[in-house]
């Protein structure tokens, strides 16, 4: 199963998308994806802003999932990632999205502005109210957790498929 971290950003956007676009962690940018702005971090960080209002402190929010060694390829990843990002973040925010390599274990990364794209909204007044169990921290874990576990049984799938492929052929 999958790790997943979740933090907010209150300085240094465009720090923080350099960091997850670096080339030297994502295959010479292969392996970045793009949501309504740009896969350049400066202008990614413009076209935040140009959405962001100033009533927050918090100016994006950046998530972490970590694989196991072995358990995806970094294309896959980033298919996963982008799933993620669809079932969490439902088309109403800005991100970008990154697959790091740079490690033993695949990882990615998404920064996400903290305001809605629909309604001008910041993440934390729409989504991180109420109940801790309807936190959007558990939403994403739990959004993670799916995704990780339709991986393995795709995974098994194809292991079967090809088992029985291999027998049938001696």
């Amino acid at each position: 199963m999958a790790t997943t971290k979740i933090f907010s950003i209150h300085e240094d956007v465009e720090g923080s998308l350099a960091y997850i676009a670096n080339p030297e962690k994502t295959d010479n940018g292969r392996l970045v994806y793009a949501f309504g702005c740009s896969e350049k971090p400066s202008r990614a960080a413009k076209d935040f802003a140009e959405i962001r209002s100033r009533r927050s402190t918090v100016l994006a929010q950046h998530f972490i999932v970590s694989f196991k060694p072995g358990e995806i390829t970094p294309e896959r990843a980033l298919e996963v990632g982008k799933e993620i990002c669809t079932k969490f973040l439902d088309d109403q925010y800005q991100f970008l999205l990154t697959v790091h390599v740079d490690t033993q274990h695949t990882h990615l990364h998404c920064v996400f502005n903290n305001t809605n794209l629909l309604n001008g909204h910041t993440f934390q007044t729409l989504n991180n109210q109420g109940k801790v169990s309807e936190r959007m921290w558990k939403k994403l874990r739990d959004t993670s957790d799916e995704q990780s576990r339709g991986e393995q049984k795709r995974k098994r799938n194809d292991l079967e498929k090809y088992s029985a492929l291999h027998r049938g052929k001696m």
